[in-house]
């Protein structure tokens, strides 16, 4: 299978690019949130920091769910350099899609690890820190039905058990970042 031809994709980003500048023409506070899970999480953040670069005036926030390693270290290096766009990848358990690929990619933005097990408590990583792949954040300790967003012990379970909303006994949320 062959990768489409950077000219192939400039109509669509053409495209996507008017779309959200006509509605940032009419609500110009807006605050743009980009959001995907897996493939859609990789596409996510290749938007958000194709955006960022482009108009530096906006406020970019990505969040994502289950999304693998997108780039090498210049590129992890790109994301937290640019100062108008922010990085969340949540990732569920043990998913193993985003724990890889390993070779040459490394994580952009920070982690959020959660889980719908009752008790055990929201982990956020600043810049991904103190998770590495050779140890403790292996893809081979990965499990396939950690990826899912909906089923028994999903992404969306997971977040619901922190809301008010959603559980009569909601669990705490994340109270700041591990910088190991």
């Amino acid at each position: 299978m062959r990768a489409l031809p950077p000219s192939a994709c400039q109509p669509l980003e053409d495209a996507l690019f008017d779309d959200i500048a006509s509605v940032l023409a009419k609500h110009p506070d807006f605050e743009l949130c980009i959001t995907g899970h897996s493939l859609g999480g990789a596409l996510s953040l290749l938007l958000g920091v194709r955006l960022a670069c482009a108009r530096p005036e906006l406020k970019i926030q990505v969040i994502n769910f289950g999304c693998p390693k997108v780039g090498d270290l210049r590129f992890a290096a790109l994301v937290r350099r640019t100062p108008n766009l922010r990085v969340h990848r949540f990732v569920n358990r043990r998913d193993i899609v985003a724990r890889g690929p390993n070779l040459g990619y490394k994580y952009a933005g920070h982690t959020v690890v959660i889980d719908a097990t009752p008790g055990v408590p929201v982990v956020a990583h600043k810049w991904h820190s103190g998770l590495s792949a050779w140890s403790n954040w292996s893809p081979l300790r990965g499990v396939v039905s950690d990826h899912h967003m909906d089923g028994p012990l999903s992404y969306i379970v997971a977040l619901r058990k922190h809301s008010p909303s959603q559980s009569e006994h909601p669990e705490p949320w994340i109270r700041g970042y591990r910088e190991q």
